[in-house]
């Protein structure tokens, strides 16, 4: 059966594998021989790259996610309306831990109510990572801005109506104490002129 123009699929035959695909002996010409070797190439060449990226992919590293901070499970238990005064109380903290020594050990005191008042909300007192340093700081600016964000989380905390199983006037009550120990701390101060 000599080769025809009108070559048609009925006269090719597929091997074991689809990339050698042939034609009738007698039908094969040296442009078919071509074809054939150029769709070979281009079916393995597709199939290197495929496995090129499943391997690639593979080993490529998940891209970091942005750190989120992990709610620990006494601040999933901590109620929402408490949250804004959690939040002023570290606040608060954060400028007295900054405010200096010259206090008599009065802020030193205060931070620990407040530290407690923390445990009273169920929520851990964490410090900032410079707790009980001065350095070049307006101590007596940060001692009187850890006092006004102290009696915010009062206010924020006296405001809620859940009393919360006793927590609310527990904390408030160790908020009261805080702030009592900063007020003798800055009249220890002025006292003995280290203000």
């Amino acid at each position: 059966m000599p080769c025809s123009p009108n070559f048609q699929v009925r006269d090719a035959f597929i091997l074991d594998n689809p990339a050698q695909v042939q034609l009738h002996p007698h039908c094969e010409t040296k442009r078919h021989v071509m074809i054939r070797e150029t769709l070979g190439r281009a079916i393995t060449l597709m199939a290197t790259a495929g496995i090129f990226i499943v391997l690639s992919q593979a080993q490529t590293p998940n891209p970091k996610q942005p750190a989120t901070k992990a709610l620990t499970t006494a601040q999933q238990s901590v109620p929402a309306e408490y949250q804004a005064g959690i939040s002023q109380l570290r606040i608060a903290k954060g400028y007295l831990e900054k405010a200096g020594d010259k206090w008599g050990g009065y802020r030193v005191k205060g931070i620990a109510s407040i530290d407690q008042a923390f445990k009273a909300l169920g929520e851990s007192p964490e410090s900032t990572p410079q707790e009980m340093q001065s350095g070049n700081v307006d101590e007596p600016g940060m001692m009187n801005s850890g006092i006004s964000s102290l009696q915010a989380a009062r206010a924020d905390i006296a405001k809620v109506g859940n009393d919360w199983g006793g927590r609310k006037e527990k904390a408030i009550a160790l908020i009261d104490r805080a702030f009592n120990d900063l007020q003798t701390g800055i009249s220890w101060a002025k006292e003995h002129k280290t203000y």
